[in-house]
């Protein structure tokens, strides 16, 4: 699919428009739909989140992925300023990024990104 034809063609990015690639030996996390590589292992900040596809990790960056739509979002935490997480490669969701939180205790999660466990793959397991 060209990048024209993808959805959301034209999403905030949170990589440089050349895809990036990471050298065999590092646990790393993948896209499940197309297998890119979206983040390092060594950026995991919290296993014990929950997205909407059920487990999610917090992780502090990612690679090879955009962002959707600035939205609002009513989460157990509260109402969060989110942008979906989108592969930069195949367009699939992963997951968002939480660009604004609403109280003092949750700024830990500010431009951090959830990954949903059912959307990635972690190889190189640690």
């Amino acid at each position: 699919m060209s990048k024209s034809n993808r959805p959301n063609a034209n999403p905030q990015t949170c990589s440089t428009k050349d895809l990036h690639y990471i050298t065999s030996d590092k646990p790393v996390f993948s896209c499940k739909n197309c297998s890119i590589v979206i983040g390092l292992q060594d950026e995991l900040c919290s296993k014990g989140f929950t997205g909407g596809s059920g487990r999610a990790f917090l992780i502090n960056s990612t690679i090879n992925t955009n962002l959707g739509k600035k939205e609002e979002r009513k989460l157990i935490t509260g109402t969060h300023t989110c942008a979906d997480l989108l592969c930069a490669s195949c367009g699939s969701s992963l997951g968002w990024k939480y660009l604004k939180t609403p109280s003092d205790d949750q700024k830990y999660k500010e431009n951090r990104f959830i990954l949903e466990q059912a959307k990635i793959v972690k190889e190189n397991n640690w």
